[in-house]
């Protein structure tokens, strides 16, 4: 065989090609309007229709194992395999799915690229705590949504150890809890499906090094037993782009499967992780015109530390009917540090004696305005009057007397005597410091019946779920000085800590759950698909500090989705589909611990152990405070979807809107930069189009894609954010009904595709177009927006030898200065003071152009 038929050979080991869509005749209107989207879909790379391959939910395996085939599916789904992540050059799954997938952007709130906010169809999955999470994840049948918040770190998923991911669009009850929006189901690879031996290194850009080793393989027995095996090692780390931004990243899989006769399959495997990752954040709009690449305070770090067991179990019990499960336990240790600015003002009178306000910067000019009182003048010691607290309150109180004002509008809390450890005081900076050790555990079992009902093909799959998931959180702050010149606070904490922001608590989350699909050939052409899911969760969170009684509570929450939906193949080349979907999210532990209710309750609590009950705070800082527990509703979508999707001669194409209503919903609003509550909106609707069409000729494979989204509110309510300039004087805006939700942009384009100049020899192009989006905190929609930005990517590979491939990759190729995040913050004065911009905004920054070059070699 020559060498240019082996390269062709080698590519062809997938039958499937990626980024293929369903049969379907689109308009020529459509196409030269441009509505159209990318949507990968399993179809053969000669275009026949193909039977999909396993997509797996909690062990469901759709596809050959079931014989449901794409055309029976009534949602949107968009899949990749091995092949097509390895030829994107993408660092990791986050990324591949915002550079190709349809109705997929990022925000960059932490400015690490293994930390981005995922937001698909206008819902989010991120591995940041307080977001409301409205994906439901999958890998290998177990959920990977943490027990805390749902959240999901995407640098625990190793990318180069994806067999294949399918990104199912609408609300679909059989995934699950958290399914808003759809669901994220990753398989991974193992000895059967991967059976090859291969190491790849690259290197560039902000001293990045990646390193991917993989291996597996299989063996047949002469007693018709079989046994495969597959390792991956994956490394990675960099110095960032942003000033104190270096990362790493250590993950390690393994599989042992067994097979026999086509009959059984056992797959047990391993994973662990070790990962430290810092994400300083956004940067106020004024130190962002000055250098792109500086940080505002420092270090915001996340440690993690992951053990995952999984043993999966398929058993064909009669010739139609298939037993199948899965058995795991999932352990994440995770330890964040994130130095910022202090809320606190230290004051040394006359004489030596020391005080720490909370939150004292409206009461400063309060009492300077009104009473004639410089308070950092008695803060300095210049004033030998005022020797300790008790004489600054007698002072306040004369002069406000004086002028015929109350008191208790001047009114200072001295948290001195809340204080722990050294006793040194800082008004500098805090260190915030939190670990939880969070745990699942859970069994899922299903049967598939393959049977005819009426005469008529029919497909019927009926499972229990069973997830035990336990969290373990402990938090403090700490006082801290501040590098001047860095601003970070690494190292340099005064070993005073704030008592009352001090967590010990334990929480637990259990969900028993039974779900059934039914999939139905009513006519040759017609289908219908039934399906449903009860689930029963039950939330316990309990303070063990023996401080915090109001933060113990016991909570329920059960619901039975249902869901159906129609298929209709007009043609061979040519089929509808539509569907109605009910999901439900329940209030995460940290949810239920901090929310709108949390004020009145914790006052109760005052006042019967004879407290202040205006001493309580009426917010709580993300992810290091819990305050009580009074419940939430919880969140439920119900969402409708249709489309069509088919083929023409060489072009695949879909087109399809979506509406997806969330009742109760739930909201973050903000107190402060870092800070805020929880709180049940009466509804948001995300409802648009999206379309896709992809060419494939000869040695041209292009793609090209454009989604709508209108993502708002759907209800009058008033909304914390102190630090919106139209903020009324409780710090509260008037949200309208139609307002858009922010951090989404409306309109997405990507497009792309790759060119074979000669066997061996190809390069690749993709632009991903991103219009604007509303700041985080102007919920009213009262400001200028977040710009809209467009960036290009390159990649080329070469086969030197049949085994030997040099790569390269080059991001933000026009290098250009964009940002695709924004919120309100605190005022940037109080860490620096000489900005000529001191506007509360902070934006999360693009990375600037990036290249990277490898090699590959397979054995």
């Amino acid at each position: 065989m020559s060498y240019a038929r082996t390269v062709i050979a080698n590519r062809a080991r997938s039958n499937t090609r990626s980024f293929k869509f369903s049969d379907q005749r689109i308009t020529s209107a459509v196409l030269l309007a441009g509505w159209l989207a990318y949507q990968p879909c399993a179809v053969l790379a000669n275009g026949e229709k193909a039977t999909l391959e396993e997509v797996t939910v909690f062990g469901i395996r759709i596809g050959s194992a079931t014989a449901q085939t794409l055309d029976q599916l009534p949602y949107a789904l968009q899949r990749a395999n091995a092949e097509d992540l390895e030829r994107s050059q993408t660092l990791d799954l986050s990324e591949f799915m915002s550079n190709k997938l349809t109705s997929v952007s990022v925000n960059s709130a932490q400015n690490n690229p293994l930390q981005p906010d995922v937001q698909y169809r206008g819902f989010t999955v991120s591995p940041l705590l307080g977001l409301p999470q409205g994906l439901a994840v999958y890998q290998d049948g177990v959920r990977i949504n943490e027990p805390l918040g749902d959240a999901v770190n995407w640098d625990l998923v190793p990318e180069s150890a994806i067999h294949n991911m399918d990104l199912i669009g609408g609300t679909n009850p059989v995934f699950g809890l958290n399914s808003l929006g759809g669901a994220l189901v990753v398989s991974m690879k193992n000895g059967f499906n991967y059976d090859d031996t291969e190491i790849e290194a690259y290197s560039g850009s902000w001293d990045r090094v990646v390193v991917n080793a993989q291996s597996g393989g299989n063996r047949a027995l002469s007693n018709g037993d079989e046994w495969g095996y597959y390792l991956n090692y994956s490394y990675f780390e960099e110095d960032g782009w942003r000033d104190l931004s270096d990362s790493d990243a250590d993950n390690y899989y393994a599989t042992l499967s067994w097979r026999r006769d086509d009959q059984t399959a056992v797959d047990l495997s391993y994973q662990y992780a070790d990962s430290k990752l810092i994400g300083n954040g956004a940067l106020p709009i004024g130190l962002l015109g000055e250098d792109r690449n500086a940080i505002f305070t420092a270090p915001d770090i996340t440690e993690n530390k992951l053990n995952m067991f999984n043993l999966e179990l398929s058993h064909q019990l009669f010739n139609e009917v298939r037993l199948s499960g899965n058995v795991f336990r999932r352990r994440n240790k995770t330890e964040s540090f994130n130095g910022d600015g202090s809320e606190f003002e230290a004051c040394e009178y006359a004489g030596g004696a020391e005080s720490l306000f909370e939150e004292a910067d409206d009461t400063e000019d309060a009492l300077d305005d009104l009473l004639g009182i410089d308070l950092d003048a008695i803060c300095d010691g210049e004033d030998p009057s005022v020797t300790n607290f008790a004489d600054l309150e007698g002072l306040i109180e004369a002069q406000a007397e004086l002028a015929g004002l109350d008191p208790e509008d001047f009114e200072l809390e001295d948290v001195s005597d809340e204080l722990t450890g050294t006793g040194i005081i800082s008004d500098e900076a805090i260190n915030n410091r939190s670990r939880r050790k969070q745990t699942s555990e859970g069994v899922n079992a299903q049967l598939s019946f393959d049977q005819d009902l009426f005469s008529r093909d029919n497909l019927l799959i009926v499972g229990f779920g069973y997830i035990d998931g336990k969290s373990d959180f402990a938090a403090s702050l700490e006082l801290a000085d501040l590098d001047p010149r860095t601003r970070s606070t690494e190292g340099l904490g005064v070993g005073t800590f704030y008592e009352e922001a001090e967590t010990d608590i334990d929480t637990q989350t259990e969900t028993m759950s039974a779900y059934f699909t039914d999939t139905l050939a009513l006519t040759d052409r017609l289908s219908i698909t039934l399906s449903g899911r009860y689930n029963d969760t039950d939330i316990t969170l309990r303070d063990r500090s023996g401080e915090s009684p109001e933060l113990n509570g016991d909570h329920n929450f059960s619901r039975f989705n249902p869901a159906a939906g129609l298929t209709y193949a007009f043609t061979d080349d040519l089929t509808a589909y539509g569907s109605y979907g009910e999901a439900n999210r329940v209030p995460t532990p940290l949810e239920l611990a901090c929310n709108e209710g949390v004020f009145e309750l914790a006052r109760e609590f005052a006042i019967a152990d004879g407290e202040d009950p205006d001493d309580i705070d009426f917010e709580c800082r993300l992810p290091n405070a819990f305050l009580a527990d009074p419940p939430l509703d919880d969140v439920v979508t119900r969402s409708y979807e249709a489309g069509l999707r088919g083929r023409y001669e060489n072009i695949t194409y879909q087109i399809g809107v979506f509406h997806s209503t969330n009742n109760d919903d739930i909201i973050f609003q903000t107190t402060g930069r870092s800070t805020g509550l929880f709180a049940n909106v009466d509804k948001t609707r995300r409802m648009g189009f999206e379309s896709a069409v992809q060419w494939r000729s000869g040695s041209l494979d292009w793609y090209v894609s454009y989604s709508y989204l209108e993502a708002t509110f759907e209800d009058n309510f008033m909304v914390l954010s102190p630090n919106h300039p139209n903020a009324n004087e409780d710090g509260e805006l008037a949200v309208e009904n139609g307002d858009r939700i922010p951090g989404l942009p409306e309109h997405m384009v990507k497009l792309g595709g790759d060119f074979e100049f000669v066997p061996g020899l190809s390069a690749g192009l993709e632009m991903i177009y991103n219009s604007n989006q509303v700041l985080r905190g102007d919920e009213s929609n009262d400001l200028d927006t977040v710009d809209s930005f467009t960036v290009v990517n390159l990649r080329a590979s070469y086969w030197i030898t049949q085994q030997l491939q040099l790569f390269g990759r080059v991001t933000n190729v026009f290098d250009e200065n964009y940002e695709n995040f924004g919120l309100l913050g605190e005022d940037p004065d109080e860490v620096l003071p000489d900005l000529a911009d001191d506007r509360p905004l902070f934006l999360g920054v693009g990375a600037p152009r990036g290249g990277w070059i490898g090699l590959r070699y397979r054995l």
